[in-house]
Order: C-alpha cells, then structure tokens, then sequence
C-alpha cells in the first residue's frame, strides 16, 4: 500500500512494494520509504565533493589501481543481464552508472539514504531515463516485495558494511528465482589501498579493511555459486540465485 499525500507525488515504481509499506515525497523527483525524521545520510552536505573525488580517473589510478571505465563497464554487464526490473541499492549520484542507465530499456529503481546522492542522480538521468524510479531507503529496510528483481546490483557499497552476511542476504532477499546480482567491493590488496582502507576505518567511513579471500568467502557462504574478478583493489562479484 503506497500513501502518497503530496499533489503530484513521484512516479510509483513499477515493482510490488510490501503491503502496509508507506512511501512519501522526498521532493526531487524521490521516493522516501525512511520514517518521518529520519535524515538519511549525515554526509549528504558532502555530496559534491564526494561526487568530484570518486568520478577522477588520477584518484581511482592512485589509490586503487583501477578506472572509472572499469566500474561502468561492470554497470552496463548487470543492466544488460535481463529484462526484468533491476534494483541498484546505495547507488549514490550515478556517477559510474548513467551512461548506462540513460539507455535502459527496462525497470529500474535506484535506491540510497542520501537524498543528496539520489539528487545528483536523476539530474544526470533527467527525462531521458523514464524507467528509472528514485528511492530514499535503507538496504537493510527495503519495501519492496520479496524476490521482486530479476538484477540486483550494489556498486562500491560493501566495504562500508561492517556486518557483511546481512548485507549480503538482504540483497539477496531482493532477488527472484533465477535473477542475479552483482557487486563491487574495495579491497586490500595493494599495499596503498590496504594503508588508505585502514585510516578511512579509523575516520569511520569504512568497515574494518577485508582482502578478497575474506570478502569471497563470505559471499560463498551467503549466495552459493560467485564468479570473482579484481582490478586493482576493487574486486567485482556475480552471483546466481
């Protein structure tokens, strides 16, 4: 059941939400499935920067031995694995995703806690993504059905996760019978990435540093058969359900 008490209240998304599940205007164009109050993201003031920093090729280059390139292209692997509605969970300005995005020809829903991020989002999509719905949510809260996306995706997100199962079996949740989900994690497997990981743990803006057997291991556990790849320090994950 969708509550919408504004005049001209965002597009629904075309997904079943869970029944007694309220989502209200967030202004811009966003859904919100946060309860009243609740803010979101205490970095949102930081989203510009953020966006500026994480989008330079000479950053990526530096501290992770990979490229903006590489994260695109995996984007465009998961909007091109089916047809059917594909959620990108913490999917932040788009910054990696939009070039894809703009040519979907199917369902999607990008879905952060930052209204800045989903801002920035949709004013790279604008109109010439008419498939896209934007939400203000929690991974770890989503109202949608369960099993109600055929792709899920969770780019550059893991490594902020302290509990990593859970957050692995709640996008799994979000999966149908047969879908599949792909993920991006940094990891420490450079020794730049390992000493930077560990001091953006220390200022509270990452999990404790995982390598990639750790991270591996775990999605083994949670999602069965994964298919892994690294470039530099980010390691790239594909699972079937």
């Amino acid at each position: 059941m969708v509550d919408f008490t504004h005049p001209a209240p965002p597009a629904q998304p075309a997904v079943p939400v869970t029944l007694g599940r309220t989502l209200r205007p967030a202004g811009d164009g966003v859904l919100s499935a946060l309860p009243p109050g609740d803010e979101g993201a205490p970095y949102d003031r930081r989203a510009a920067a953020y966006d500026r920093l994480v989008a330079s090729p000479l950053y990526n280059r530096l501290l992770w031995r990979t490229s903006p390139r590489t994260y695109a292209a995996f984007a465009a692997e998961a909007l091109h694995a089916g047809d059917g509605p594909l959620l990108d969970v913490a999917c932040g300005s788009g910054v990696f995703t939009a070039a894809a995005y703009r040519h979907a020809d199917r369902p999607l829903v990008l879905a952060d806690r930052s209204l800045a991020m989903l801002g920035r989002a949709r004013g790279r999509l604008g109109l010439a993504a008419p498939e896209v719905s934007f939400m203000q949510a929690d991974l770890f809260d989503l109202p949608f059905a369960a099993g109600a996306f055929e792709t899920v995706a969770c780019h550059g997100a893991l490594h902020v996760f302290d509990d990593l199962p859970e957050a692995l079996r709640a996008l799994r949740a979000q999966l149908a019978p047969g879908g599949t989900l792909y993920v991006t994690s940094l990891v420490a497997e450079t020794p730049i990435a390992a000493r930077y990981l560990a001091l953006l743990h220390r200022a509270g803006e990452v999990a404790t540093p995982r390598r990639q057997a750790d991270l591996l291991a775990h999605a083994r556990a949670e999602l069965g058969d994964v298919t892994a790849r690294r470039h530099g320090a980010m390691c790239f994950l594909t699972a079937r359900t």
